[in-house]
Parts: C-alpha cells; sequence; structure tokens
C-alpha cells in the first residue's frame, strides 16, 4: 500500500533481471575475449593490433564497435642540402721584370807613396790593487826606565855598584826583565843576558878590568821585558813583549 495514495504497490522484477544479466554478458565476455586481447597488447606492430581488435569487434557488434583506425606513416625527416664550401680562387701574381742598373764608372785616384799609418798602443787604466790587510799589532809593554848609574858614569877599584830601572809592567809566570851587558875583550865583544824578576843588579866585581883597554874599559847595558819560552829541544829562548830601554854606558877602571 502506498502511504500517500492508499494504493497497492507492484513490485518490479524486470530491472533486476536485466542488471543480472548485464553482468553475466560482460564477464562472459571478459572470460573469452581477455586472452586474444592480452596477445594482441603484447604486440608491438599497431597495424596488426588494430586488425586483430576490429576482427574480435565484428563478432560481438552488440558489445564493441570499433572505429577503423588508418595508420598513420611516420614522416621521414628530409636532409638539408649541405652547401659545399668553395675555394677562393689564389690570385696569381705576375712578376714584373727588373731593371738592371747600369754600373757607373768611378775615376779611380793616383796612388801616392804614403807611410803606412803607426800602430797606437792602448794602455789599460792599472786595476787598484788593494793593499793586504795588516795585521792588528799586539799591545806591547812600554820600555823600563834605566835610573842608576847614570850614562857616563865612571868608577874605580873595588866600587860597588847596582844597575837600576823602573818598569810599570807586572811580570807575569813566564816572564822576566832581561838584562844584557856587553863589552869588548881581547877585541872580541862579549854579550851577557841575565833574566831577573827584580828591577835591579848588583854589578858582578870579576867583570873588573875584563873589558880592554883600548876601549877605557866601558861596558854597555839595556833591558827589555821578555817571556821564556821552551821549544821541542829544550832550547829557553826570550820573545820581547816592548822595546828595549837606550843603551846605557859606564866605565870601571
Amino acid at each position: 500500500m502506498c502511504p500517500h495514495c492508499g494504493e497497492e504497490l507492484r513490485q518490479e522484477w524486470l530491472r533486476p533481471v536485466l542488471i543480472v544479466v548485464s553482468f553475466a554478458i560482460v564477464a562472459l565476455a571478459v572470460l573469452l575475449l581477455g586472452p586474444k586481447l592480452l596477445r594482441v597488447l603484447g604486440d608491438l606492430r599497431p597495424a596488426r593490433a588494430i586488425s586483430t581488435v576490429q576482427a574480435i569487434a565484428s563478432e560481438v557488434p552488440g558489445l564493441v564497435k570499433a572505429r577503423t583506425l588508418t595508420p598513420t606513416l611516420t614522416p621521414s625527416v628530409t636532409p638539408s642540402p649541405t652547401s659545399t664550401p668553395t675555394s677562393t680562387p689564389t690570385p696569381t701574381v705576375t712578376p714584373r721584370p727588373t731593371l738592371t742598373p747600369e754600373p757607373t764608372y768611378t775615376p779611380t785616384s793616383t796612388p801616392t807613396d804614403e807611410p803606412p799609418p803607426t800602430p797606437t798602443r792602448t794602455r789599460r787604466p792599472a786595476t787598484p790593487t788593494q793593499p793586504p790587510p795588516s795585521p792588528t799589532p799586539a799591545p806591547t809593554v812600554p820600555a823600563p826606565v834605566p835610573l842608576e848609574p847614570e850614562d857616563g858614569s865612571s868608577f874605580g877599584e873595588g866600587s860597588i855598584f847596582r844597575i837600576l830601572w823602573q818598569s810599570y809592567h807586572v811580570l807575569g809566570p813566564d816572564e822576566c826583565f832581561l838584562l844584557t851587558v856587553r863589552y869588548v875583550q881581547n877585541r872580541s865583544e862579549v854579550e851577557l843576558s841575565m833574566c831577573l824578576q827584580e828591577t835591579q843588579w848588583w854589578v858582578d866585581e870579576a867583570l873588573y878590568l875584563r873589558a880592554d883597554q883600548e876601549t877605557a874599559r866601558a861596558y854597555h847595558w839595556r833591558v827589555a821585558v821578555v817571556r821564556q819560552e821552551i821549544d821541542s829541544e829544550g832550547n829557553l829562548s826570550f820573545v820581547p813583549l816592548g822595546p828595549p830601554c837606550e843603551e846605557q854606558t859606564f866605565y870601571w877602571r
């Protein structure tokens, strides 16, 4: 019954039947045509696939309406003409004739007897040579100052006197005052050297009358500061550390 108008409702049985039948037909078509469609789609040639689809469609005209497909050909690319470069003609240079100059006659001068040129010698400037560096002088000890006896003094028999000098140098362990006394005996020069640590020496009595009478019994003496050195053979030598004092003279007769 219709709730609005009150009429008795009738069941529509045709619509469900049609729906079921349509689904059955579609399922049957899929089962029958599915394998063929898969084989056709697996083939990469489009012309064959289209013909196969059309054949299937002709068998079942009610289900599939396929248009007739006309395969289009892929247009081929026409290569554009390549321009071939033409070589540029090289101009040909026609050489012009070279004019040969006519020889010019130069009058020759009459040879004269002239003396040959005198060769000149060029003197090279002397290269200045630098003098060798002079060695740095070692510091020297000042000469001692003589005090006694006075230069030219004369002494007689039995006299006792000394030779005395002054020095501001302090002697080292291997240094000394070298006193040298010389005189002439029998026309031969005799020289006595004494290495002393003091600034005086008492004249030995043994020197009395040793000097020749021809020299007026003259005795000469001088003093210097020296350093004692002994070589490998044991010989003693004296190295002066400064100049000696001025030589003094006394007479003993």
